[in-house]
């Protein structure tokens, strides 16, 4: 093998290496609910529950800051929070539909809609961050309800902390969301 071509190699690896230490800022949206019992065993029989898609009505696409890099969410925001309060009725034993529009929705006993106004996680210290989230949860044609939560989440620095944050964050804001749903049966 030639001392060029192996150059060429070392230098292909350490490109590679540096792109991706770059793509760090890149958050992954993930929902991992939290194991507790159902908060309402009984779903009344024949109720769905119609699950609009939430508007992301956040002002910055990044979700924070982090060493001077933007936090970036791979997946859209306004899915993962849908999807989590989704998961979270399902896991109470109710039948929902999820649709991306108000127009797609048919015979449901409860329509379920809102936004997500913020969503912001802040490096406090080596290995230390807070997330806080905010969501207006509108069920039926009532007025929405703000909903807001702040996590705190202490870590070994250098690690990934932020993503298990968020799934954090995100079972504390639905955990009064998900009664208030349930009990519009």
């Amino acid at each position: 093998m030639s001392r060029a071509y192996k150059i060429s190699i070392l230098l292909l690896c350490v490109i590679l290496f540096a792109a991706t230490g770059c793509t760090s800022s890149q958050v992954r949206l993930r929902y991992v609910p939290a194991a507790t019992t159902q908060i309402s065993p009984e779903i009344q029989p024949g109720n769905t529950f119609g699950l609009i898609q939430f508007a992301d009505k956040r002002t910055a696409s990044n979700i924070g800051i982090d060493d001077g890099k933007n936090l970036t969410p791979v997946s859209n925001v306004a899915a993962w929070v849908t999807h989590g309060i989704e998961q979270k009725l399902q896991q109470n034993g109710a039948t929902v539909h999820y649709v991306l529009n108000a127009s797609q929705l048919e015979n449901t006993s409860v329509r379920v809609s809102g936004s997500i106004t913020k969503l912001w996680v802040q490096h406090i210290s080596a290995g230390k961050y807070q997330g806080d989230i905010t969501l207006k949860v509108k069920i039926n044609n009532n007025p929405p309800t703000t909903y807001t939560a702040s996590v705190t989440r202490q870590g070994v620095p250098y690690m990934n902390n932020i993503e298990p944050l968020l799934a954090e964050l995100l079972n504390e804001a639905l955990t009064p969301v998900i009664p208030q749903i349930l009990a519009a049966q």
